[in-house]
C-alpha cells in the first residue's frame, strides 16, 4: 500500500514570509535595547579631559543606572543591583564616579566624582581639596593639567609642591550672563563665585537633596566649582566598565568630537573601522574605572 501523507495546512495569515520575521526580530531586538538603555544601563563615552588620567579622551563606558535609584521599598535593593539605601535616599558616596545631567543644560551628559555630600563643608586652600576640615587626595587627583606634561598623578600632601593657585583676572566677572541660564535654578552657583575661585574656595556648605563634583584633573575641570552644587535627581549613574578606549586623534591631548547628526555619526564608525588596531587603548579596555 502506497505511503500517505498529510501537510498541514496553517489558517489564513498564519504563514509568516522571511521579512516579516526578520522585522519582528529588529522590533524585539530595540524593544529589548530600549529598555536596556532606560533602566540597566547606558554607554557615555569621554570627550574632553576633565577626568584624565582616571578617564581617558575616548574612553567608553557602561554606566549602572540602578545603583543610584531610590528604593521605595526595602526589599527593592534585595532584587536590584542598588547601593544600600534607605527607601527614600540614593546610595551616592563621597569618592564615586557618576554620570550626570548638566545642571546648566540638562541634555548635556557629564562625569566627574563625587566628593561631597549633603551636610557636608568644602574648601579649597591653594588647589587642595578639604572636606569637613579634612585634607582630600590621593592617586586619582591630578595637578598641573595644563603644562606640556600632561597631569600628574597625587596624592598631593602639603609638603609636595603642586603648582600655583590661579586667581580670577581683574575685572573679570565669572557669572553666567546667558539669558537662558538665569532663569533656571542656579543651583547655588552665586554664593560659589562670591566665596572664591577654582583653586580658593570657600568654605561652603552643600545643601540638602545636593552633592559637589569635581573632575580629577583639577587644574582643568569645569565642574562645581564654576557651576554650582549637584541635585541628587540629576544622577543618571555609575560607570563601571570601560568596554573599549579608542584614542581619538594623533595623541592623548585630541579632545573627541560630540555628533551633532546622523552624518558625525557615520564619520565617527568610519574613523573607528579605520583606526580600530592602532588607535584602540587595549590595556585599558575592560578595566574598571576607580
Amino acid at each position: 500500500m502506497a505511503d500517505e501523507t498529510t501537510q498541514a495546512t496553517l489558517p489564513p495569515g498564519a504563514a509568516k514570509g522571511a521579512l516579516r520575521d526578520n522585522l519582528e526580530v529588529v522590533c524585539f531586538a530595540m524593544i529589548l535595547i530600549l529598555f536596556f538603555k532606560t533602566f540597566v544601563a547606558q554607554q557615555f563615552k569621554i570627550p574632553s579631559a576633565s577626568m584624565r588620567n582616571t578617564l581617558m579622551i575616548g574612553d567608553h563606558l557602561l554606566a549602572n543606572k540602578f545603583i543610584f535609584a531610590s528604593p521605595q521599598w526595602a526589599w527593592e535593593s534585595k532584587f536590584f543591583p542598588m547601593r544600600d539605601a534607605q527607601p527614600g535616599q540614593v546610595g551616592v558616596k563621597r569618592g564615586d564616579i557618576i554620570v550626570f545631567r548638566y545642571p546648566l543644560d540638562r541634555d548635556e551628559d557629564y562625569v566627574k566624582r563625587c566628593v561631597a555630600l549633603p551636610g557636608d563643608t568644602v574648601e579649597m586652600r591653594n588647589k587642595r581639596l578639604y572636606v569637613n576640615g579634612k585634607l582630600i587626595t590621593g592617586p586619582w587627583e591630578y595637578q598641573f593639567g595644563r603644562s606640556p606634561e600632561g597631569p600628574t598623578p597625587g596624592p598631593w600632601p602639603l609638603s609636595r609642591y603642586a603648582g600655583e593657585a590661579e586667581q580670577p583676572p581683574v575685572g573679570v566677572s565669572w557669572r553666567h550672563t546667558d539669558p537662558d541660564e538665569l532663569t533656571m535654578d542656579r543651583q547655588g552657583i552665586d554664593s560659589l563665585i562670591q566665596n572664591g575661585f577654582k583653586d580658593n574656595l570657600g568654605p561652603v556648605t552643600v545643601p540638602p537633596g545636593e552633592l559637589f563634583a569635581m573632575g580629577d584633573n583639577r587644574d582643568n575641570s569645569l565642574d562645581s566649582r564654576y557651576w554650582g552644587f549637584l541635585p541628587i535627581d540629576h544622577l543618571r549613574g555609575r560607570p563601571f566598565i570601560i568596554w573599549w578606549s579608542f584614542r581619538e586623534g594623533d595623541s592623548d591631548d585630541d579632545n573627541a568630537r560630540i555628533p551633532n547628526g546622523p552624518m558625525d555619526v557615520l564619520s565617527d564608525f568610519v574613523d573607528a573601522a579605520r583606526h580600530f588596531f592602532t588607535r584602540t587603548r587595549w590595556e585599558r579596555t575592560g578595566t574598571i574605572p576607580r
